[in-house]
């Protein structure tokens, strides 16, 4: 059993109905918001700084790399 990440962008509604876009990172799977000082890119930058966007997926063999 392997870990199905969502692709693409998400969107949702807070509770004062304003839209958070999301964008789903391909390396880790995680949501990242879509704002100020922050971004998709920014992230991935972490994974190549921290040297954490290397990684095999030990279920699916599937690897997951920059």
């Amino acid at each position: 059993m392997g870990i199905a990440f969502p692709t693409g962008t998400v969107s949702v509604r807070t509770a004062d109905g304003d839209i958070v876009i999301l964008r789903i990172c391909d390396l880790c799977g995680a949501a990242v918001i879509e704002a100020d000082e922050t971004d998709l890119a920014f992230h991935k930058r972490w994974h190549r700084i921290t040297g954490s966007g290397n990684w095999v997926d030990p279920e699916t063999g599937k690897h997951h790399g920059p």
